[in-house]
Formats: structure tokens, C-alpha cells, sequence
């Protein structure tokens, strides 16, 4: 950010679009949406992982580890 650019401006120069990856980008962007209403009160973490972990695990793999006290075992 250069001495003349405000906040809001810097924000808008950003870059918005992904950039390439294997892993699903639509469900990044769902469960980063969703992760804002945990993160805000809206959606209980157990909410939230009811809702991704199957999602996750495929598309994940073996790469998933869900967090303690949301595991299967």
C-alpha cells in the first residue's frame, strides 16, 4: 500500500480471482462464507462441519483431518 492509497483502495486493487488449483474453489467460497457466520454467531461449529465434512473428505482425502471433537472415531 503507497502512502497515498487509502485502505479502501487497496482493498479494490486486489486481485479477485483464485488462483488455480486443484481443489474445488465454489466450496472454498461456500465454506468461507459459512465460516464467517460461525465466526460472527450465526452457525454453530458443529453446524458448520455437519454441513462441509462429507464435502471435505472428498475432496481432501486422506489429506482431511477434521478438528478434535468433530472426529468420527
Amino acid at each position: 500500500m503507497s502512502q497515498q492509497e487509502t485502505p479502501l483502495e487497496a482493498l479494490e486493487a486486489i486481485d479477485r480471482e483464485p488462483e488455480p488449483s486443484k481443489y474445488d474453489q465454489e466450496l472454498g467460497r461456500f465454506a468461507g462464507e459459512d465460516a464467517k457466520r460461525v465466526w460472527r454467531g450465526e452457525l454453530s461449529k458443529a453446524e458448520f462441519f455437519e454441513l462441509y465434512d462429507e464435502a471435505f473428505r472428498e475432496e481432501f482425502g486422506e489429506d482431511y483431518v477434521p478438528p478434535e471433537g468433530m472426529r468420527d472415531e
